[in-house]
Formats: C-alpha cells, structure tokens, sequence
C-alpha cells in the first residue's frame, strides 16, 4: 500500500499556523475566521435560540481551552476513503478495487480478493460485522449490484440491483434502508431480502433522498410539493410522516437522536449555506457556521464531536475542517488545507481519526488524528 502513500505528516506544537490547535491561533485571526468580535474575553457566535458557540482566545487559561486538537494528518493519493472497520483499518477504494489499509503498518489487502468486478462504495455497519459494497459490469456502467459480506465467515448476500439515486445506509447493524420511488423506504436485512415499507408523506414526491434511522424514527429529505426539500420523519409505530424543518439541503442525525445537525439553503437566493444544530422537533439549537459549500457534516460515534468542512468562494469567513464539540458549545478550527464539500467525512470507530477525501484535478484522501 505504500506504493500510493505519498506524504505523511506529523503536526506538533511547532507546526505551520493554519494547522495549529486553536489554542495557537490569535484572536485577530479568530476574529476573521469566524466573524467574531474583541479579545480578551470569551468571542461568542448566539445561535437562534440564543446557544452560544464558543471560541476561546489565546489567552484564555489551559483549563478553559478546547481538548480537541490535530495531532497528524496522513496523505494518500490516488485512493477513496469509503469506510472505517475498526480503529487501526480504514476501507479505500483505489483503481475501483476495495482495499482494507492498516494505519499501524501503512499496509494494505483486498477486501474480496476472489472477485474481478469492479468495486465502488462500502460501509460498514456500526459493529464492523458486516460491509455492504457494490459492483458494476464493464460494460454497462449503469448496472449497479449491492452485496453485504459477513466479515466473519466471508460469506457474501446479494443485494439486487441497486438504485444509483438513493443512498444506502446502515440502519443498525442488522439491517441497511434506502429511499424508494414514491412515499417508501427498503429495509435490507442480511440475508439481502428487502421490505418495503410505505408511509403517509404530507407532500406528493417523486423519490425520497439521504435515509437514517435512529431507534424506531426515521429521517430523509423529500420534495415539499414546491420544489424545495423538507426534512421529515416518521416511526415505524406511526407511518403519518410529518415535517421537522424546511429549506434543508442534508442532514445528519447524531447516534442519540437528540440533536440533527442540517445544511439550511434559502432557495433561489444567494445566501451562502448555513449549519445549524436543531432538536428532534425541528427547534433550532444554535448555528455553527456558513459557506458557499458545506461538505455533511460527520457525528463522531459517541456523539459528543461534529466534523464539518467548508468550502469558501471568498478569503474570509469560515473555510477548512473544524469539530463542533457539544459538551462546550465550541467550534475548533482543525485545518484550512482540506476544504472538500462532497460526503466523504467518516470517524473511526474509536473517534481518535478521520478520513475525507477530495476530488480536484486528483483525488486525495486525508487521515486527520486529533486528541480529545
């Protein structure tokens, strides 16, 4: 595997600026970053409701700083980062095979070294059982197939053809969801047999977007009947599905259910995408951030920490990866180097990494360590 890891690299206390803890940052950059205000106090961002997301100025003493920081990023070039199996091995795709990499070694195996087809996603579910995957043919780039391979036994279950609209998630670890065509979602357990399961949505729509489940609620993005995508939910006890917030471009849902981080776009307008942090219920908790594009932002597996990448036009304002720490209400600069907007932010299962990958003139993926 080392053959394509081109660069890594190791960020101390001595490091270049931009990749420094916050606590190294000054509050005049700070102040333009993030659009706040004075040093030597607190600089506050009020959400909505009146939630303050706070950054600490240089000055501030250790007990108050942030505890998350960037202790190292790896670069490896010419590969996809699709999914975490455990803390010491990251799923890569590269030259559309499905590679399991080991941080520990910087060495790499195929996932399924008997089959030829060509591989394109994976994810493993939230116990790193099981990993759904999918195939094409060489030719018919269209026809796509979904299969889940039991990691234990090697045994691998047939999907079907796969719908190239809708995502595919893990709804727990016995069972994936994904949209389907009109008011329905499919639940796919292991053996690769599909239910679908039809609900009353309050707005006709062609196809339901981005599923997840948490417990016996689950989430997706629809059209309202305008035009414009809603959030709405429902539960597998009440298929009446109502909607949780408006003007949604995607969401994520953190592993308690308790709090839904959304990309808020105002339609037809030129406002730049927001972050916000809302309830179950749709009450806005507080706003993280702006930008012209906003990669989904990424729940660590305890829920405590949100990834988020911005990608910013302009020079000013918030550009990079940052994490949004729940338990402080604070919002930490990682890196301005790594600005993707696609999907592609994942935690290891430990919360100690994180892989996203970017697409420019060539594809690179970056494994971020922080400490918390």
């Amino acid at each position: 595997m080392r053959n394509f890891r081109q660069s890594s690299t190791k960020y101390t206390s001595s490091s270049h600026t931009s990749l420094l803890p916050v606590s190294a940052i000054g509050c005049a950059m700070l102040a333009m970053m993030l659009l706040l205000g004075g040093c030597g106090n607190d600089a506050t961002v009020t959400g909505s409701s009146g939630q303050q997301l706070t950054v600490v100025p240089d000055d501030a003493s250790a007990e108050q700083q942030p505890n998350v920081m960037l202790t190292s990023v790896d670069t490896l070039y010419n590969v996809y980062a699709r999914t975490w199996l455990s803390p010491d091995e990251l799923l890569l795709n590269k030259d559309n095979r499905l590679l399991v990499y080991h941080l520990s070694t910087g060495k790499s195996t195929p996932l399924t070294p008997d089959r030829q087809a060509p591989q394109y996603l994976a994810e493993a579910s939230p116990d790193g059982k099981h990993i759904y995957f999918t195939e094409g043919r060489e030719d018919d780039k269209y026809v796509i197939h979904g299969y889940i391979l039991n990691r234990t036994t090697g045994k691998i279950a047939k999907i079907g053809d796969m719908d190239m609209v809708n995502e595919v998630h893990w709804a727990d670890n016995e069972q994936l969801i994904a949209g389907s065509t009109g008011t329905g979602v499919r639940l796919i357990d292991l053996q690769g047999n599909s239910t679908l399961l039809k609900f009353h949505e309050p707005h006709a729509t062609e196809a339901i977007q981005h599923v997840e489940k948490i417990g016996k609620r689950i989430y997706y993005l629809a059209s309202d009947g305008q035009g414009y995508t809603t959030l709405n939910s429902f539960t597998t006890d009440d298929l009446q599905a109502t909607m949780v917030a408006s003007n949604v471009a995607d969401f994520s849902v953190a592993p308690d259910g308790k709090s839904i981080v959304i990309q808020e776009v105002k339609w037809n307008t030129s406002e730049p995408f927001r972050l916000l942090v809302i309830d179950s219920s749709g009450k806005v908790k507080g706003t993280i951030g702006e930008g012209t594009l906003l990669g989904r932002p990424a729940w660590s597996p305890d829920g405590e920490l949100l990834a988020f990448t911005i990608y910013q036009e302009s020079q000013q304002g918030l550009k990079g990866l940052y994490i949004f720490d729940q338990r402080t209400g604070k919002t930490i600069p990682l890196t301005s180097e790594i600005q993707e907007y696609n999907q592609s932010t994942r935690w290891s299962p430990d919360g100690t990494h994180l892989s996203v990958y970017m697409e420019d003139k060539k594809v690179v993926t970056n494994i971020v360590g922080i400490s918390r």
